[in-house]
């Protein structure tokens, strides 16, 4: 084996790896949403909300926010790895308080409607009792977050011909598989890393 060979099977097998690392290391914010998972999750219970017709508490002139976070770096290529998320914020009138609606990686063409979907509706949203609770959240800078949501009355679904739809419907309301997947991107990605240290402590 000639040195050069060897140099280049050490440089792409170990040190472009181990660069890698390093790289995701320094510059993505993560926080170690996996080991606290279970607690986060086990204090979130369903609750009734209103979202009004006409709110003007728009993310955007579409009425829907499209936004993204970064998971760090491929090791093949090189390729930056991001995540979508789609969002709807409004104002609860009842309990006036603001909340934001977040799924996360998934078809931005499919949830484009979303917020038209969603807004004179009344839904069961799955949110966090300790953040219902703090004084801090619920403001328009820091709205409360929906994991989850179903439609009361009817779900909360699109008109579709496309595969997978039914009776010419296509459903926007979470699947199971989806809501875990809100609530771990949330808590590794999404939560400021001094909220995750307040509540969690030191990781």
């Amino acid at each position: 084996m000639s040195k050069q060979f060897l140099g280049w099977i050490i440089g792409v097998f170990i040190l472009f790896p181990l660069f890698v690392f390093l790289y995701n290391k320094i510059t993505v914010r993560k926080n170690d949403g996996k080991k606290y998972y279970n607690i986060f999750f086990n204090g979130i219970a369903p609750m009734k909300l209103s979202i009004p017709k006409e709110d003007p508490y728009y993310l955007s002139e579409d009425n829907v926010g499209f936004d993204s976070y970064r998971a760090g770096a491929s090791a093949i290529g090189f390729k930056s790895l991001n995540g979508n998320i789609i969002s709807v914020r409004f104002r609860e009138p009842t309990i006036k308080k603001y909340f934001i609606v977040s799924v996360y990686d998934v078809n931005d063409q499919l949830y484009f409607p979303l917020s038209e979907s969603m807004y004179g509706k009344e839904i069961t949203a799955w949110v966090n009792q300790d953040d219902l609770k703090d004084p801090s959240y619920g403001t328009k800078e820091k709205p409360i977050p929906v994991f989850n949501f179903k439609g009361m009355g009817e779900p909360i679904r699109i008109t579709s011909e496309s595969e997978g739809s039914v009776n010419g419907y296509e459903s926007l309301e979470p699947t199971n598989e989806q809501y875990k997947h809100n609530v771990l991107t949330y808590l590794t990605y999404i939560m400021p890393k001094d909220e995750f240290k307040k509540r969690f402590g030191k990781q």
